[in-house]
């Protein structure tokens, strides 16, 4: 880890566009690919909690948690290291090569689901997927927020298919008819984004990497959720790390001690569920949610407000992105609350 605090270290003041992509090589190095390797989340986790503690660390984060859980994981199960689905010997054949790629830190991919209008649901995707005579893929679409789509070699796009389920299909940088429009955040922004549309383009028929998205989507959120959360937890320790230096108030030293609390707290659940996911591919990250992330995150967002003459988000403009991604606005996330506040009911029963 310490090349790779170096090599954030090392980039001028205000600098944030290439940071992601030319730290890759110090990032494989780090052993922040180990998701995406099937080394374990844990091992991924207790690096990338780490991360806030160096310069321009969040959004570099942010960039991790969207490659190993998202596209990495669907890279995943094409590849067969996660059970799942049965591709063809030519998708496989290249799910393989993208992902050796993206292991080794020589490319990024960036997955597009999101696009306007959708509300979180898969249901109100517009984009379309049919068949050419001749087998070919024939994809339309417009997707509106890609991480880390603005240094991409590649995307994986997904679509409304015929038959009415959802399909992912891999769209190389360089497809002929391909739009891309980047776009930054004030906060985290080394985490690039982008937009990607297209009209009719047109891909080989083994570029169709997953049939139904749909099985996989809510345990992908989720896990990619669970990685925010660890990202959470390291800032909010490094907020605490540098506020208490120096003499202290004792309402202060009370708050700060709150904080490393819960932050502990909420990491080692993060922990416990990567252990999950480590030692039972079947696992799903669902029959634990929702395991608390989004009342410690009010909380702590709270308790930084009640510090006298400090000013979180000035001081550290990049807990935005924890408020912009409040776990709570997810449907997956109101329907599992729902889920569980039946076994609310069922407390101290003896049947």
């Amino acid at each position: 880890m310490k090349d790779l605090r170096d090599k954030l270290s090392s980039f001028p003041k205000g600098e944030f566009r290439s940071v992601y992509k030319s730290s890759l090589p110090e990032i494989a190095k780090a052993g922040l690919f180990s998701g995406l390797k099937g080394e374990g989340f844990r091992t991924f986790h207790e690096k990338l909690v780490l991360l806030p503690c160096f310069p321009h660390g969040v959004g570099v984060g942010v960039g991790l948690m969207a490659q190993t859980n998202v596209a990495g994981k669907i890279l995943r199960f094409v590849t067969g290291k996660e059970k799942g689905i049965h591709p063809s010997p030519e998708s496989l054949e290249l799910g393989k090569q993208i992902l050796d790629r993206l292991v080794n830190g020589y490319e990024i991919l960036g997955l597009g689901v999101s696009e306007p209008g959708w509300m979180g649901k898969l249901t109100n995707l517009k984009s379309t997927a049919s068949r050419a005579a001749n087998g070919n893929i024939i994809l339309t679409f417009h997707k509106g927020f890609v991480t880390n789509g603005a240094d991409a070699a590649g995307f994986l796009v997904v679509a409304r298919k015929e038959e009415g389920n959802f399909g992912v299909f891999y769209v190389p940088r360089n497809s002929e008819g391909l739009k891309l429009e980047e776009f930054h955040l004030d906060f985290a922004p080394e985490a690039t984004h982008c937009k990607i549309s297209a009209e009719n383009l047109e891909l080989p028929s083994h570029y169709e990497f997953v049939e139904d998205y749909s099985k996989f989507g809510a345990d992908i959120h989720l896990s990619e959720m669970l990685s925010a959360a660890v990202l959470f937890c390291g800032t909010i320790r490094k907020i605490v790390s540098d506020l208490s230096q120096g003499e202290e108030s004792r309402e202060r030293f009370f708050v700060l001690g709150k904080l490393w609390d819960l932050s502990g707290l909420l990491f080692g659940k993060c922990l416990e569920i990567s252990d999950k996911k480590d030692k039972n591919p079947d696992y799903k990250i669902e029959e634990d949610h929702p395991y608390g992330y989004e009342a410690i995150l009010d909380e702590c967002l709270s308790l930084l407000k009640s510090i006298p003459n400090f000013d979180a988000q000035k001081e550290y403009p990049d807990l935005g992105l924890f408020s912009s991604i409040h776990p709570a606005r997810s449907p997956v996330y109101v329907k599992n609350r729902l889920k569980q506040s039946r076994e609310w009911r069922k407390f101290g029963s003896l049947k």
